[in-house]
């Protein structure tokens, strides 16, 4: 995977090709690393489209890599679809390893749906869909990468603390032409490819962490954007069944990251 701090090596090879003095420059120019301003108007304009829009519904699909034994990578699976209504609630079905898991929340509470087990547990949250994203943040310390591309101010999260960022140009991804962005902050790289649209949009994030041994990632892919989804009136609220069993909300391993359906 390309990282921006790769850049070092570019450098290396211009002074090679070039000689001293525009390895010099170079150089200096590595010491101030560059924010491309096509790429951070490319990244604000999908944030931008995702965070107008008062409905919306996408599928995703989220890969992750565990290292193991410090060295092997393990890569999990998680997928779904998500419905979002701002000042109404949020639905998502989620397929994991461990189950399949639905997630209701009609912005009073929050309730989680294990289907195999015919279980669930709820807990009482009065806010929007952006307070419940900072709130699961904040006590479990996962930052779900689908809840955080859908909150109002995704633009300014995604460009948090970027110390370089660089626009890799104009490619195809997935049948459709994309602009391709890759940037850096202190402690992790991320990659965008974000729709060439008039109304552009995330198509995928790319991950990683490259001061963990094995450099793990995460991918989130993003497809059937919709701006106009259809809204039933139980869409966000659960119905238990008669043999539905109420868990406890504990804070606890189990409710982390790969609890909400993602990492």
């Amino acid at each position: 995977m390309m990282r921006i701090s790769g850049l070092g090596r570019a450098v290396a090879l211009i002074g090679l090709l070039c000689g001293p003095l525009q390895a010099q420059e170079a150089s200096e120019a590595q010491e101030t690393p560059a924010i491309d301003t096509e790429a951070v108007r490319w990244v604000r304009a999908a944030a931008q489209t995702v965070a107008e829009q008062p409905n919306l519904a996408v599928n995703w699909f989220v890969s992750f890599d565990e290292v193991a034994d410090g060295r092997e990578i393990v890569t999990h699976v998680r997928s779904g679809t998500v419905l979002l209504a701002r000042g109404q609630g949020y639905y998502a079905y989620a397929e994991q390893e461990q189950g399949t898991r639905e997630f209701f929340f009609d912005q009073s509470v929050l309730t989680v749906y294990l289907a195999e087990q015919n279980a669930y547990v709820d807990v009482p949250f009065l806010g929007s869909f952006d307070d419940l994203a900072d709130r699961i943040a904040a006590e479990y310390d996962s930052a779900l990468p689908i809840w955080q591309m859908l909150v109002t101010d995704n633009g300014d999260r995604l460009l948090e603390g970027v110390t370089a960022a660089a626009y890799l140009g104009v490619k195809r991804f997935a049948g459709q032409t994309s602009h391709h962005i890759a940037l850096s902050t202190y402690d992790f790289d991320l990659q965008l490819w974000v729709s060439d649209a008039e109304q552009p949009v995330p198509l995928m994030m790319v991950g990683t962490e490259p001061y963990k041994q094995g450099w793990p990632q995460f991918r989130a892919y993003f497809s059937d954007w919709d701006f106009d989804p259809e809204l039933s009136e139980d869409a966000f609220s659960f119905v238990a069944d008669d043999d539905a069993t109420r868990l406890v909300w504990p804070k606890q391993d189990g409710f982390d990251g790969s609890f909400w359906g993602e990492e």
